[in-house]
């Protein structure tokens, strides 16, 4: 912090002399930045554009400054470095900077194109290959994901996480056995990595080796207890070995870890349909519906419990937004379905109404009936 503070008595003496250096006041804003002043800092930046519009690195500057300011400034952040690089289109930070705000808009592609750019720039730069690696398994083109994180362990070949992650992409396209080489590659290198643990307990739970993921996945456990990813792959493990109570109980561990985990919360539920354990499958789905609201297929699960139990006015809705979520996707085959059921629920429900109605007239009259006969007695 003395640094900075000699730093900017010198800058705001050299201002004195010579308050038009564009390339001064940009200094002084990235001094300012760097104690967190965030809005000095922008103050400082726009005085240099003002004197130079040209002057990239303001531009570059501002649009840092913005990012640490919010995420919420990150399209403004964008236009910063969108300026620059129209000044400058071969500005690796610049670019660099660009994906990073691309990143925090979530607009995944555009920083695809951006990542690309980088690699051709500095193709040497295992990192870039990372990212890129990273973006396409997050936006599902696999093959160019296992591709990229090939490139970056041809330039540093001890990167845990380019091994972890290539085993990933190589599980979803059931190229197991490379998978698992590529997992086992990944605990080798670091043994106390938990993560490396759990994706080769998933890769083999993928591969349908389930003694060997349970190894794998107890061993993560071991490594960070506190993990729910491990507990929910556990019991989709022992769920796979036919051991649903086992498989129940890891998954309401993993819950215990992380109250908002929908894919355990799911799981949860979808088994203790198949142990016939209709209440608490019902509690399960009302808390899975606390985070989804928008997947039919929850909506499809809970009226099936809610029919189990009978409470057939319940389940004719909840197969109503199932109808309408299938029909909104397009899967009409899924809405019809779901229709027939929603029909016998709704004839269900209105017998009950019915019943229940009969009930309560009948209750109504036998207490007149009651009633007039006490009166009787007492005359």
């Amino acid at each position: 912090m003395e640094n900075t503070k000699d730093a900017l008595r010198s800058l705001e003496a050299h201002l004195r002399q010579t308050p038009d250096d564009a390339t001064a006041w940009n200094m002084k804003g990235v001094v300012h930045a760097q104690r967190s002043e965030f809005g000095e800092a922008l103050r400082c930046l726009d005085q240099a554009l003002q004197i130079d519009s040209a002057l990239v690195a303001a531009h570059t500057n501002r649009g840092r400054v913005l990012l640490a300011i919010s995420p919420e400034k990150a399209t403004e952040a964008l236009k910063s470095f969108n300026t620059a690089l129209r000044l400058n289109p071969d500005d690796t930070d610049a670019l660099r900077d660009k994906a990073q705000a691309l990143r925090v808009l979530g607009r995944a592609d555009e920083e695809i194109a951006c990542y690309k750019r980088l690699s051709e720039q500095l193709p040497d730069e295992w990192g870039i290959w990372l990212r890129l690696g990273d973006l396409y398994l997050e936006t599902g083109a696999i093959k160019s994901a296992i591709a990229s994180y090939d490139t970056a362990l041809q330039l540093k070949d001890d990167l845990v996480l380019a091994y972890i992650r290539r085993a990933i992409a190589l599980g979803m396209e059931h190229e197991f056995d490379e998978a698992l080489q590529s997992s086992k590659m990944a605990t080798k290198l670091e043994s106390e990595n938990a993560d490396a643990w759990l994706i080769h307990g998933d890769v083999n739970l993928r591969a349908g080796k389930l003694r060997s993921a349970m190894r794998a996945l107890k061993k993560a456990s071991e490594l960070d207890p506190t993990n729910a990813s491990v507990e929910n792959t556990m019991g989709m493990v022992a769920y796979k070995d036919g051991n649903l109570e086992d498989a129940a109980k890891h998954l309401r561990r993993a819950i215990i870890r992380k109250r908002n985990y929908p894919t355990a919360i799911r799981n949860l539920g979808l088994i203790l349909i198949e142990l016939e354990e209709w209440e608490q499958a019902s509690d399960v789905f009302n808390h899975l519906l606390e985070y989804v609201k928008n997947d039919p297929d929850v909506f499809d699960a809970q009226a099936t419990v809610f029919a189990r139990l009978e409470d057939f006015c319940s389940a004719q809705d909840a197969w109503e937004k199932a109808r309408k979520l299938y029909k909104k996707k397009g899967n009409e085959k899924e809405a019809e379905r779901v229709s027939a059921f929603g029909r016998a629920a709704r004839i269900n429900c209105h017998k009950i109404k019915k019943a229940l109605k009969a009930q309560r007239e009948y209750e109504k009259q036998t207490k007149r009936f009651s009633s007039r006969h006490e009166h009787r007695k007492k005359k």
